[in-house]
């Protein structure tokens, strides 16, 4: 059997396959794209109208899921008949035309499917073969409808590039939103920044509170750019759901910033701005308490008073200590802080350090041994430590103190005898007290002989000497016979006796204490036997003087 007999009439059939093909996936795709920018376009305007939160936009889209669902499922029924035999073909021409199944009988008599006898089957392929002329395969087929919906798309896409080149951020914020990203419309006013205590708001995460101390001010800042309002509001909410809002002038109309102030805030609150056309999310502010410092001190002596204690551990920020005394200060802080900082005042000199943490405690911190800002104290310090938190909140006040020098006094030293005329052979007694705050080192006698109109000698006499490991000798007195048989005095010398007193200070020799002198005149045997019976005469009327009194002798009535 030949095929050339129906070989145009199957090209034909095939052409007419695959453009019904064409137009199916033609209409499912234009249908697709339709219900998706309808349903795109219908969550704009309901997101841009409504400003809707992130919860409202998650369930706008849920709720339209279904219905996108059901668009896209009928668009697809535009593909039924897709991927058509050609016998299917064949047949819905035939229903086109009216022939009566002679079409696709001859299609299966020339692909070999024999039935009936071959007189028969050649004369309905003959048949078809002379009505091929005559049939037209495209009739009944209507592609104009592809083109309308081509153009339509083609419109939508042209306004969806326009959408990016012209208002490319609203774009970008949208699909961004449809992630349920905290992402605003651009507006004419941009809220850029919102500054709480100088700490920046993160506009991306509102839900993050920024922590304020209990009983501080409150300084809100916020910077605007772009078409900058006349004023802005600002709306507060506390905890028991009290709200109030305020309207704030611009600091400066080239900043481009806004204050708003509290004097002091002891509760949580939300609040939310509103600059032109912008509004910012509804933002937390938390109270917390200030970190509470506790400074301890601790003074080590000098050695030369390392018995004496004057000043130990303390927890309070004053101290005294000796002069000379080596000081430790601690800082102990009821949470996580940055480095204190410790600023030190001695007379006009000023020194800022910071601390550094003890490793074995929490928290603490401690002055750098290597610094030894505080070593070797001679006079008084003054000190202020200022300290930040990790929340950047600091103590109500700066911590000040002093650490005070208690001055150690010099010696103080007197001298008495009896007889003021002596021999230069003598040996006359002297009466001697020392005393000393903290402890004596060396006692000795001072002697000026003067003769004449010469310069005096000076010579001294040691006393004591009491080493700085012992135990202290605050005070010491006692009789001293002071032999002046080795100066070779003359009659009418006179010699000058002052007791000299050290400390175990480092400077002590440059100032000791020391008595008021006493004077020794020397003379004959005469001289000195008259002085003594003067003094003997005065003791027995001074005796006599005494008795009387212990009597009531000479008492009137």
């Amino acid at each position: 059997m030949s095929t050339s007999k129906l070989g145009s009439l199957k090209t034909q059939l095939r052409r007419l396959r695959s453009a019904r093909d064409r137009v199916r996936m033609g209409l499912v795709l234009t249908s697709a794209v339709f219900w998706i920018a309808g349903t795109l376009l219908a969550w704009f305007l309901l997101d841009f109208g409504f400003h809707l939160s992130p919860m409202h936009r998650g369930l706008m889209m849920l709720v339209s899921v279904p219905v996108l669902a059901y668009g896209l499922s009928q668009a697809a029924t535009a593909l039924r008949g897709w991927g058509a035999s050609l016998i299917d073909t064949a047949i819905s021409v035939e229903h086109t035309h009216g022939i009566d199944g002679d079409l696709v009988a001859a299609i299966q008599f020339e692909q070999g499917q024999s039935i009936g006898s071959t007189e028969l089957q050649a004369a309905v392929v003959d048949y078809v073969a002379e009505l091929k002329d005559e049939i037209d395969i495209f009739e009944g087929f209507d592609s104009k409808q592809l083109p309308t919906r081509l153009i339509a798309v083609g419109v939508i896409v042209a306004l969806f590039a326009a959408a990016c080149v012209v208002a490319p951020r609203h774009v970008s914020a949208f699909f961004q939103r449809l992630t349920l990203a905290n992402v605003d419309y651009p507006t004419k006013t941009l809220i850029s920044a919102i500054t709480v205590n100088g700490q920046e708001v993160d506009l991306s995460d509102p839900t993050t509170p920024i922590p304020v101390g209990y009983g501080s001010g409150l300084e809100l800042t916020i910077a605007c750019q772009g078409v900058l309002p006349e004023t802005c509001r600002v709306t507060l909410q506390d905890e028991k759901g009290e709200s109030t809002s305020a309207t704030l002038e611009p600091k400066d109309d080239e900043t481009g910033e806004y204050i708003y102030a509290i004097p002091r805030l002891i509760q949580p609150i939300q609040y939310q701005v509103f600059a032109g056309d912008a509004v910012s999310p509804v933002l937390n502010i938390e109270i917390i308490t200030l970190p509470a410092l506790k400074v301890e001190l601790a003074a080590t002596p000098p050695d030369y008073a390392k018995n004496i204690q004057l000043a130990s551990n303390a927890s309070s920020t004053h101290m005294a200590v000796l002069a000379g005394s080596d000081v430790s200060l601690k800082v102990i802080a009821d949470r996580a802080l940055n480095a204190p900082e410790l600023t030190l005042l001695r007379g006009a000199e000023q020194s800022v350090s910071q601390l550094i943490p003890l490793s074995e405690a929490e928290h603490t911190w401690q002055i750098d041994n290597q610094q030894a800002s505080l070593s070797n104290i001679q006079e008084t310090v003054t000190y202020q430590l200022n300290a930040v938190d990790t929340f950047g909140l600091s103590p109500a006040s700066p911590i000040r103190g002093t650490i005070r020098v208690v001055p150690d006094r010099i010696p103080s030293a007197s001298l008495q005898t009896i007889h003021h005329i002596v021999l230069a052979s003598a040996a006359p007694v002297i009466r001697y007290r020392a005393s000393d705050d903290f402890g004596l080192a060396n006692l000795s006698f001072q002697l000026k002989i003067h003769r004449g109109q010469t310069a005096p000698r000076v010579i001294e006499v040691p006393l004591k000497s009491f080493p700085a490991n012992a135990p202290p000798q605050t005070s010491l007195e006692g009789d001293f016979a002071l032999d002046l048989s080795p100066w070779t005095l003359e009659v009418g010398d006179r010699v000058e006796v002052t007791l000299l007193a050290t400390d175990f200070r480092d400077n002590a020799q440059e100032m000791p204490g020391q008595s008021d002198p006493i004077n020794l005149e020397i003379g004959d045997e005469s001289t000195v036997l008259a002085a003594i019976a003067e003094a003997d005469k005065q003791s027995e009327q001074m005796l006599s003087e005494l008795i009387q009194q212990q009597l009531g002798l000479g008492e009137t009535q």
